[in-house]
């Protein structure tokens, strides 16, 4: 093993003696470098290999080469590159062999060894790799696409990416995400093409372009990947999705019209095809105002008559599938229209968006997440009755907490009757799902802690005994309430009646302990009570309620500094394992933040 480690060192004694000699390194930074590659050579030289080992080995060769680059910048020194740099680099690279060929199905090590290759623009040694990561990882997608947009952004060579995507589909059939990619691929393709016809064309050397060429600017190459993919997914979603990869491309609309068209033969009476087609005018907006320009019509009259086209489309499909997945895709058209549009456009969009969402609810195919858009509409246009029942009857309808959120809102803020609030209100509460309810609960706290102080009580004593997700916030609730309003006794009566409902949760307990040091002279005893009872519910879990209570007697005027380390002694016998280390730095911060001295931690 010896032997074998100073023969691999001797191998680097000619690029280290062009180092000293060039003054990248002194000749003690020599003697470092070769001892500690004589250490990773020994480790590499185990029975046991570790693929830490090449991994550290690595790292430290890679640090070596950055450390140089940056000298020969700062010296202005590039003379014997070829013997150093490249050296290294392929020392490193031939390390990344030998570790991989241990660890094959780590894709980090491949992927790492593309990104050196690719830093020393080792194109061929990369396209190499690539085939060799794809032999063994040949079920990932993302790798088939990642080795493709090399080829074709980088290496320049689309036939390499073709072949590879060609591959890719044929292991990975099912891969809807590879053939999109190889869709994308061949419109680039086409792209680039197009680019270097525009640039022979002048020169009059078209008969460069191959009849290949030819069929690529055509889009039947791309044509026929799409072709085969929607024979693979026979799903209207994915087919659509390729239009999205279209548009992209200047000559894009060629191929969103032969997969519109294919779309409609193949899903007639799917709502997804009706919305696209009716979408379909969309695609010529730039030739139509261009046109419309060239005829001295305005721009916004251009469009008014694309819109118009579109809303006939939709019109047409409703009636043609009317379903409530169809009248959505209408809907939401008309609500994309209206975010978008200018201040001065929004009344007449805002009666369109109304008349749609009413015309669907007519037909019983309006989607309960359009009841609030509904609403929202109602009271914009000024119709506030019918927004009110409106508001009311949707929220009765799905009982869902944002429909009754809205409802309750909308009746407070235009100061409708209190009692029917209030009827409103505990209908709600009871009504929606009681994990979701605590929503309702804060907002009918909140309304009533400023329009009837004297019904807030008995509707937050009506939460404190539900599940804890809703009687937790409320007791806090009810808590900082009544400090507000009543006497501190009373305060505390109420938290001792929490206490004996039970258990208490540390919100409570903190929530009181602020309220009790409010008061101009916080009793310590009180104060060490709330404490106590932290500790006794969930102190075994809790390192804040420990460290607080240290820093009462501290920091107290009527604290006993004594007690600092019975309590830091007790929170050490008392916390789970799994919060001693922080309970203990926290400890330690303390300590010296407030200048403690150590003899009150009882140090033996």
């Amino acid at each position: 093993m010896a032997e074998l480690v100073h023969l691999r060192l001797e191998h680097t004694l000619p690029e280290l003696e062009e180092m000293e000699r060039i003054g990248l390194f002194t000749k003690n930074e020599i003697k470092s470098i070769i001892k500690k590659r004589n250490n990773l050579e020994y480790k590499l030289r185990r029975m046991q290999k570790r693929k830490e080992d090449f991994l550290k080995y690595i790292e430290y060769e890679m640090t070596l080469l950055n450390l140089i680059e940056k000298r020969r910048e700062r010296l202005l020194c590039e003379a014997k590159k070829a013997e150093i740099d490249s050296s290294i680099a392929k020392r490193i690279n031939r390390l990344f062999k030998a570790v991989i060929s241990r660890y094959p199905e780590d894709e980090k090590l491949w992927l790492d060894q593309i990104k050196f290759c690719k830093r020393m623009k080792w194109f061929d040694t990369i396209s190499a790799l690539h085939t060799r990561l794809l032999q063994v990882h040949s079920k990932n997608p993302s790798l088939w696409i990642m080795a493709a947009k090399w080829e074709m952004e980088e290496n320049r060579s689309p036939e390499n990416a073709r072949t590879i995507l060609q591959r890719g589909v044929l292991i990975n059939p099912m891969s809807g995400i590879l053939w999109r990619e190889y869709f994308r691929m061949e419109l680039m393709y086409t792209d680039l093409i197009q680019k270097r016809r525009a640039i022979l064309e002048p020169h009059s050397l078209k008969s460069v372009i191959s009849v290949e060429d030819d069929a690529v600017l055509s889009g039947q190459v791309a044509n026929v990947v799409y072709d085969k993919a929607v024979e693979v997914f026979d799903d209207v979603e994915y087919a659509l999705s390729f239009i999205q990869v279209c548009l992209d491309f200047d000559f894009g609309i060629r191929h969103i019209e032969h997969i519109l068209k294919d779309v409609e033969e193949r899903f007639p009476d799917k709502e997804e095809t009706l919305d696209a087609l009716a979408k379909k005018p969309l695609l010529y907006i730039e030739e139509q105002i261009k046109k419309g320009k060239e005829a001295g019509m305005k721009k916004k009259a251009v469009l008014d008559r694309i819109n118009e086209k579109i809303h006939k489309n939709y019109e047409e499909a409703v009636k043609k599938l009317p379903t409530e997945k169809m009248w959505s895709f209408y809907i939401d058209y008309v609500l994309d229209l209206l975010n978008s549009a200018k201040a001065s456009r929004k009344h007449e969009l805002q009666d369109t968006a109304l008349k749609v969402i009413q015309a669907a609810l007519e037909v019983n195919c309006l989607s309960e997440k359009y009841y609030s858009e509904m609403v929202d509409l109602l009271f914009e246009r000024g119709k506030a009755n019918e927004a009110f029942s409106t508001s009311v009857s949707s929220a009765r309808k799905f009982n869902k907490v944002d429909l009754w959120y809205k409802c309750l809102t909308y009746h407070i803020q235009c100061l409708r009757n209190h009692e029917e609030i209030f009827d409103l209100l505990m209908e709600a509460v009871s009504a929606v799902d009681e994990m979701d309810s605590i929503t309702l609960w804060k907002l009918g706290a909140n309304w009533l802690s400023l329009s009837d102080p004297d019904k807030l009580s008995a509707f937050l004593e009506s939460g404190i005994r539900r599940r804890k997700e809703i009687s937790t916030p409320l007791k806090e609730m009810y808590l900082e309430e009544l400090a507000l309003r009543k006497d501190i006794s009373e305060v505390r009566e109420l938290y001792k009646r929490f206490k004996k409902l039970g258990p208490l949760s540390p919100v409570i307990v903190q929530k009181m302990i602020k309220i009790e040091k409010a008061q101009l002279a916080a009793p310590i005893k009180k104060l060490r009570k709330y404490y106590e009872d932290g500790i006794h519910e969930f102190g075994s879990e809790n390192v804040d309620i420990w460290i607080d209570y240290m820093k009462l007697e501290i920091e107290h005027a009527c604290g006993e500094p004594t007690n600092y380390g019975v309590i830091y002694w007790r929170g050490k016998k008392t916390l789970k394992p799994d919060y001693l280390r922080e309970f203990q730095a926290r400890v330690m911060d303390l300590t010296t933040c407030a200048h403690v001295p150590s003899c009150y931690l009882l140090i033996s």
